[in-house]
Formats: C-alpha cells, sequence, structure tokens
C-alpha cells in the first residue's frame, strides 16, 4: 500500500504507481472515467479496478468500455456482504491457509486426467471448478446467502450452476483453488486494498422533481438508505480518499438530513471531509446542471487529490 496520492510531473503515466479505483453506484462508468482521465492530467495513474451497479445494461457497457474491470451486477448491500464473506474466505484459505497452492493444483490436474476417461453415472454431477462468486439469491430460493457458480466435469459454460456454498462442503480443494486464484487477481477489494472509492448514490429520494419525498424520515426511502449503504462500504474498506456526488437537494432536503448524515459520517470514520458544490456549465457543458460533492481523505493523506475534480 502507499502512504500518499501524488503528482508526478513529467513522468510518463506508464512509470507512474497505478492507484485502484471503486466505483459505486457506477452506471456506465462516467464518473470514474472522469476521474481516471482527470488524473491522467494531473501526473497520477488512477485506475478503476472495480465497479458495482444494479442495472445490467448499464453494466454491460462499462464492461465493453473498460474490459480489465472487474464489473458486478449486483445491489450495494449485497456487494458489501460479499466483501465481508471474500475476506473471511480470504482468512481461510490464503492467509491462514497452506502455502502448497503449485503442488495442490499439480495433484488436481492429475486427479482430472486419471477421471477423464471415467463415465459418471447417469444424473451424478461432479464439480470440475469453480468460476464466479456472489452474494445473494441467483437461484430465486428466497433466502439470501453467499453462492458460487459451478462448472461441472463434462459440461461446458452453458450448464454452470449458482450453488450454495454449504451445499459444496465436499469440494474443499476446489473452494480453496478459486480462492487462491481470485485472491491473486483481485477480483474483489479487500479492507485496505483501495485507494479511492468515488460513487453517486440514488438521488430521487430527495430530487425536488420527487412528489412522494418523504422529509419526516427521509431514511424510510429505501433509495436515500443507500447513502448508508454507501457508507458502510467506505467504512468498511477504508479507502484513501472518498469523493460522493449527488444532486444538491440533499443540502436542502429535511434541512439538510442526508447531507449532514454523509459529512457526520465521514468524520465519525476519522476522515478529513470537505463539501462543495459545482455548476457544470462553468465547465463548457452546454447546460446548467449543479452538482454537490462530498470528499473525503484518511487523515494521514495530504488532501492534493481534490486537484482532479477541476481538471475534467
Amino acid at each position: 500500500t502507499t502512504s500518499d496520492i501524488s503528482c508526478e510531473e513529467g513522468k510518463p503515466v506508464a512509470d507512474l504507481v497505478t492507484y485502484s479505483l471503486l466505483d459505486l453506484y457506477s452506471g456506465c462508468g462516467a464518473m470514474s472515467t472522469g476521474l481516471c482521465l482527470g488524473a491522467e492530467l494531473a501526473g497520477i495513474k488512477l485506475e478503476t479496478k472495480w465497479a458495482v451497479d444494479m442495472n445490467s445494461y448499464a453494466c454491460e457497457s462499462l464492461k465493453h468500455n473498460h474490459p480489465s474491470t472487474q464489473v458486478r451486477n449486483e445491489k450495494a448491500e449485497d456487494f458489501l456482504s460479499l466483501l465481508q464473506q471474500w475476506n473471511a474466505l480470504c482468512k481461510k484459505y490464503v492467509i491462514h491457509g497452506s502455502n502448497s497452492l503449485g503442488s495442490d493444483l499439480a495433484q488436481a490436474s492429475n486427479d482430472d486426467e486419471n477421471d477423464e476417461n471415467e463415465s459418471l453415472p447417469k444424473d451424478v454431477f461432479e464439480v470440475e471448478r469453480l468460476v464466479d462468486i456472489c452474494y445473494g439469491d441467483p437461484n430465486k430460493t428466497g433466502k439470501n446467502g453467499l453462492w458460487l457458480k459451478v462448472r461441472w466435469k463434462k459440461y461446458d459454460a452453458s450448464q454452470d450452476t449458482w450453488e450454495p456454498i454449504d451445499g459444496l462442503s465436499d469440494s474443499y480443494e476446489c473452494i480453496k483453488e478459486f480462492v487462491q486464484s481470485e485472491y491473486r487477481d483481485s477480483i474483489l477489494p479487500l479492507p485496505g486494498s483501495v485507494d479511492v472509492i468515488c460513487g453517486g448514490p440514488p438521488c430521487q429520494g430527495v430530487s425536488g422533481f420527487n412528489r412522494f419525498r418523504k422529509p419526516d424520515n427521509p431514511l424510510m426511502d429505501e433509495k436515500n438508505k443507500q447513502l448508508v449503504v454507501f457508507m458502510d462500504i467506505v467504512n468498511y474498506l477504508r479507502p484513501k480518499y472518498v469523493l460522493m456526488e449527488n444532486v444538491v437537494d440533499i443540502l436542502k432536503f429535511a434541512d439538510g438530513f442526508l447531507g449532514r448524515y454523509a459529512l457526520s459520517r465521514l468524520v465519525a470514520m476519522n476522515y478529513q471531509a470537505r463539501l462543495g458544490m459545482m455548476v457544470a456549465g462553468c465547465y463548457g457543458l452546454p447546460q446548467f446542471r449543479m452538482r454537490a460533492f462530498i470528499w473525503g481523505a484518511l487523515p494521514s493523506m495530504v488532501c492534493v487529490f481534490s486537484v482532479l475534480i477541476f481538471t475534467l
């Protein structure tokens, strides 16, 4: 990990240290893309390593334009639960697990070769390997939990299925191999591994265009609760920097309850916090579009990172 994010003028971008970014409520990736472009102008190499959004079409667009980004199509609260479960798996299979990954993989490969000519009984399925992980209810069972996507032996990818991790207790080696491999590839962020988190939690609950807002209890609105989830993810991952964007009504609706909540959460988490508003028309866009931005930085960080937003 790095102690600071600083500008390195005159140094080729390819030679710069790469800093990681998690884009929450990413849409098709406009916010994180703008930050990365602004970072490059400021002499900082910032890369969107992870992105999360519940809109599948937005996720497809982001993945098409940024194929190296780990894009997850799921609810933010499920993503937080997944991070917690993934951290526990990494501690079990990587940090406190066996270091003999190479021999394990070789043995698994030999076992596969020995089993190739053995025919499985009808209606009996054997796990070949695990290909994905999620938290939620992919099979619509009515119960959330941790699920693994299974590639079955002698079947192709079209036959992959989501299985609860509790139902794969006899596939210890497959789980260990999957966790160790994906840990190396950083498919999911771990606490302390993220440099920047950015995101714009849903604004419909506070927007002046919403005639059904709940001024007496803003957090009764499910969309407004996403602000709580956003801050919970920040609290869990503890990134060096945080940038949250929303409509300016967040500072006016219900006496600015949600804006004050966001700032107070950052301060309570011992972040340096700063609030500002920007008008898109002042930066060359053919529309007014005023937005509120809240920056957060760990106390050990020098707040030079705010230069990015002014370079977009």
